[in-house]
């Protein structure tokens, strides 16, 4: 697992959790889209170390501190719950 921080552009992530962030901060990232189990996409880097990811076909901004709170792992082959036949 890393962190949104350190993740490489345009690599598809699995979103582990974002438990170093304050409850409110998870929730308004739950509501953007950024909750455990969502893919997302580092698509971007900004100056001061920000960062434009997309999360569901829609790209957000996050600052650095919000990208440090979440950890993301690389994404599996099939959907989560889904077995190969």
């Amino acid at each position: 697992m890393t962190s949104l921080a350190t993740a490489p552009l345009r690599v598809v992530l699995h979103v582990e959790n974002a438990d170093g962030a304050p409850e409110s901060l998870r929730r308004r990232l739950a509501e953007l889209g950024v909750r455990p189990g969502a893919l997302v996409s580092v698509v971007q880097r900004t100056a001061g170390g920000g960062r434009i990811v997309d999360v569901a076909g829609s790209r957000i901004a996050l600052g650095r501190a919000v990208l440090e709170a979440v950890t993301v792992a690389a994404a599996t082959a099939e959907p989560c719950g889904v077995a190969a036949s």
